[in-house]
């Protein structure tokens, strides 16, 4: 049995998301933006990011940071670097991802919420050189100050991401969806829809 992969027009039929809301994501993706992916646990991040995935172009190459095999490629473009908790010392797991980033080159970078590299240092190091969609935990309405505590990463990189998209879920009907998307503008997210 095969794992389903969402696709845009699934999030839309089921309520996550609207047309408009992927007009701007797919803008986004096809300008190359920094996208954040922000919610709580179970709120969607990665079946959205698997929808995102839908605008890449085929001939764009996708490196996704996961962890424990979290994410099957279902795109011939995808190369996926699994990481794990391996005996390896945390540095030295970190370096082995920036360099098999820098080696494949990729058009987009996914980092899918993981804890087994130092992300705050695979940002500092590449965010201006490649562009990223990434997923972090957010479990208040702080947007800002929950990504730099679960990301490690400080307000100067924060306010590298160009699109942060807040996912919120329905804890009495299991609902989730886009809640808002906004723009990061002057160090401040600013809302577009």
């Amino acid at each position: 049995m095969g794992v389903y992969i969402f696709k845009p027009e699934d999030l839309i039929r089921y309520g996550s998301a609207t047309k408009e809301q992927f007009e701007v994501l797919k803008k986004a993706i096809l300008s190359k933006k920094d996208i954040l992916i922000v919610g709580s646990s179970r709120s969607g991040k990665t079946k959205l990011v698997e929808a995102l995935m839908h605008f890449i172009p085929e001939n764009w190459k996708v490196a996704v940071i996961t962890a424990y095999g979290e994410f099957k490629p279902f795109k011939p473009n995808i190369i996926v670097i699994d990481t794990q908790f391996d005996g390896q010392p945390l540095e030295r797991r970190t370096l082995d991802v920036i360099s098999k980033i820098m080696t494949l080159n990729p058009d987009y970078v996914v980092v899918d919420t993981l804890h087994t590299i130092d992300v705050a240092r695979l940002f500092r190091e590449l965010i201006d050189d490649y562009a990223f969609i990434v997923t972090s935990l957010a479990l208040t309405d702080d947007i800002k100050g929950e990504v730099r505590h679960w990301l490690r990463i400080d307000e100067e990189t924060f306010d590298k991401f160009d699109i942060v998209v807040e996912l919120k879920r329905d804890w009495r009907t299991g609902m989730k969806k886009i809640n808002r998307i906004y723009e990061v503008k002057d160090g401040e997210l600013k809302l577009i829809i």
